[in-house]
């Protein structure tokens, strides 16, 4: 072979070997998406949260759970998700607990999302034992066995405190199933001791959201009002679980902990209410039958015409 074809060859197999090891190390720099875990109640599950809108040739709608609005609410942040919040999770929350705590670690998530896991670890009327609260400190000792869980993830976790949803009573919750007032303050005061002491932990203050919520039916976030309206309100009707607007402002809420927990750069994303329901409603499908076209006016046949002189 000549001399100057082997050069050339030789020349060819550099560049390609260049050019494949140029792209695999701009491929590795590419961040592999986040892995989270969410675990919680019905409100992270997304219970009754459907989002219906009228447009011209027909309704849409949807249903969205927490992690649907988060991603909405932060899109630059790739994520990939396992969701075990359940709206079930009331009938035996200390066995749904243990069982979503466990499949969560399994996941080998980067961070974990709590938002209202603890909440039937305090509310409703059974005892840690399974028999029926008759006291209010088995509520504090069925609060630990909550506090236990979460304590088994070692990575950020994002965790909701205890609200008051005293104004669901005789809708969704039943008098036996709340904690009395002074109990709410014991078990919130219980909570920040043990946020304090783990760096891990991210909180969410759903009591001062709630109280917020209750007097000025508004919701602060980034320092901006998300404020309820009679047709755009942020609580169904149970006075209970959010509606798709009220969960697009708590999922900024997340999204923003969430960011901070990850370490991200401040300016990846700015997590905001509008923003997020403006990609909700991009979300939405078809519902129902489209309106039927409108319909014109019935024109007659134009009448022959007739020669002159012939009538």
């Amino acid at each position: 072979m000549h001399l100057p074809r082997r050069c050339a060859i030789f020349a060819f197999i550099s560049a390609l070997t260049l050019n494949i090891a140029v792209f695999a190390q701009s491929h590795d720099q590419v961040p592999p998406p986040v892995r989270v875990a969410v675990i919680g109640a019905s409100a992270s599950a997304g219970m009754g949260c459907v989002y219906r809108e009228k447009r011209d040739d027909r309704e849409f709608a949807g249903s969205f759970r927490l992690i649907d609005m988060v991603k909405l609410a932060c899109p630059e942040l790739k994520m990939v998700s396992t969701d075990m919040s359940s709206g079930f999770f009331f009938l035996s929350p200390i066995a749904n607990g243990a069982k979503a705590a466990k499949r969560a670690l399994e996941f080998k998530p980067d961070c974990v999302i709590a938002m209202d896991f603890l909440f039937w670890y305090c509310y409703g009327d059974d005892a840690p034992d399974g028999g029926k609260i008759t006291d209010e400190a088995q509520r504090l000792a069925k609060f630990e066995l909550g506090l236990k869980e979460l304590d088994g993830f070692t990575m950020p976790i994002v965790v909701g405190d205890v609200p008051d949803m005293s104004a669901a009573i005789g809708k969704m919750l039943s008098q036996s199933q709340v904690p009395a007032p002074d109990t709410l303050v014991k078990l919130n005061a219980r909570f920040e001791e043990w946020a304090s002491s783990r760096p891990t932990v991210h909180t969410l203050s759903l009591s001062k959201m709630q109280k917020q919520l209750m007097e000025q039916n508004a919701l602060e976030i980034g320092g901006k009002q998300l404020i309820g309206t009679k047709d755009a309100p942020l609580l169904q009707r149970d006075e209970l679980h959010p509606t798709a607007r009220g969960l697009a402002g708590l999922a900024c809420v997340v999204a923003t902990e969430l960011k901070t927990a990850l370490k991200c750069p401040a300016d990846q994303c700015t997590p905001e209410p509008e923003g997020t329901m403006g990609r909700a409603r991009e979300e939405l499908k078809p519902s129902g039958r489209p309106k039927p076209a409108a319909s014109t006016p019935a024109t007659s046949p134009a009448s022959p015409a007739v020669p002159v002189g012939s009538r």
